[in-house]
């Protein structure tokens, strides 16, 4: 019972946590070049079909899925029964996984792979600093990579989406154990959710992007 109770106690302090930060700002933040503290670690992803639309598909599939749940919160007021929480749920759970090495595998499947360059720049962050990234006369600063700014964007903004999808998950779950869960703090961490998965599929083709929406409404 005390474990239980326990347990029960850390998910009410997380959920109180999550929702006192809902009227903080997304900020889209610039993300700096991989160093050796943020080179993205591996999730297991096949790497062979990154940048297509096949990979890109499921990522539009979860934004879909997102969006279909604002939809049902838009018009509710109050607070949600139990039933409604795990409605939500397990239509969220159809093509957003719920652990997070799974969510973020979906999205290194499709990023921009981490480069030899970035692993150099990992490997020599030391050097790098003190030489401002010099790379000798009349040569390009070695940090200077449009490849490398957009694989470690995409790394920033997967970390944003996860993170936001977790607190929804969080209040989802206590809301299906509960009938405290509000419609209105729901659809909060819902645009949240939004925001992150929007700045990551802006960095993509949005002829791409276009296409996997399509096609997912197709089916």
């Amino acid at each position: 019972y005390s474990q239980v109770s326990s347990s029960t106690s850390a998910c009410v302090d997380r959920r109180k946590l999550l929702i006192s930060s809902l009227h903080a700002p997304f900020i889209a933040a610039s993300v700096p070049f991989a160093s050796a503290a943020n080179l993205p670690q591996s999730t297991g992803a096949d790497l062979s079909e990154t940048g297509t639309i096949d990979t890109l598909f499921p990522i539009v599939a979860i934004k879909i899925s997102v969006e279909s749940i604002n939809s049902q919160l838009v018009p509710k007021s109050g607070k949600l029964i139990p039933d409604e929480c795990k409605s939500i749920l397990k239509a969220l759970q159809q093509n957003v996984p719920r652990d997070e090495n799974d969510f973020k595998r979906i999205f290194d499947s499709y990023s921009t792979p981490v480069s030899y360059k970035q692993k150099f720049l990992d490997q020599n962050a030391f050097l790098v600093y003190y030489t401002k990234g010099f790379d000798g006369p009349g040569r390009p600063n070695i940090e200077d990579d449009a490849e490398n700014n957009i694989q470690t964007q995409q790394y920033g903004f997967r970390n944003e989406a996860w993170s936001a999808m977790d607190d929804l998950y969080v209040e989802l779950e206590y809301g299906q154990r509960s009938s405290d869960s509000d419609a209105g703090e729901l659809a909060a961490l819902v645009q949240k959710v939004m925001l992150a998965l929007d700045a990551y599929l802006s960095l993509a083709p949005a002829a791409d992007v276009e296409q996997a929406s399509a096609n997912l409404l197709r089916r």
